[in-house]
């Protein structure tokens, strides 16, 4: 079982390893995650439809790749301002759909997706007058009040993925195997550029 500890610390190592914790400052890291929100919501909006189109194979992909990097995002942003991170991921039965097509159903993820774009804006306030450029958390930042919208998060996202039937801790490995294999260390370290654009992308 892929404990949330497991997780944080392979995010560490890959972005040591390419040199991107320049780039991992806690405003960067909290735009990059309202970001991935933002498109979670996107891809999972055809389902709030009245006559929601069934999810295909490719779009339960794309709809679990989102979840993955709303996770990452967000644990790399718990290593990063040094605030323990939840203790674990929820036991999540990954059904691969949405458990329930019912309008209750579809209700209850609105709500859900509701409050993990809430939360994120909340957590997002917190940095916003912040230079993306400073690593470390100022001294008028309240610590128990950054962890509890860190948390707000957290809780958000793990709902939103349950009622989907995704098990995030899957999720997020399987997508730090894939951003492996995208970001070589030899073309990717220090850059900050999109896997499509490095070197040798495309061949």
């Amino acid at each position: 079982m892929t404990t949330v500890e497991e997780v944080i610390v392979r995010q560490r190592a890959f972005a040591q390893a390419r040199d991107w914790e320049q780039f991992h400052s806690p405003k960067n890291l909290s735009m990059a995650l309202g970001g991935e929100v933002g498109e979670l919501c996107a891809e999972i909006e055809p389902l709030f439809l009245e006559t929601p189109p069934p999810l295909t194979p490719g779009g339960l992909e794309s709809v679990r790749h989102e979840v993955a990097d709303v996770a990452l995002y967000l644990l790399r942003l718990y290593d990063v301002v040094q605030i323990n991170p939840p203790g674990s991921f929820p036991q999540t039965v990954g059904h691969g759909a949405p458990v329930d097509s019912s309008a209750a159903a579809s209700l209850g993820l609105a709500r859900a997706v509701c409050r993990l774009s809430g939360a994120v804006g909340l957590l997002l306030e917190v940095f916003q007058w912040e230079d993306g450029a400073s690593h470390a958390l100022p001294s008028r930042i309240d610590r128990a009040e950054l962890g509890n919208r860190l948390e707000r998060v957290w809780t958000a996202l793990n709902t939103t993925a349950g009622l989907l039937g995704i098990d995030v801790a899957a999720a997020a490995v399987a997508k730090i195997d894939a951003n492996e294999r995208r970001y070589p260390v030899a073309s990717s370290r220090g850059s900050s550029r999109k896997y499509t654009e490095l070197p040798g992308a495309g061949e």
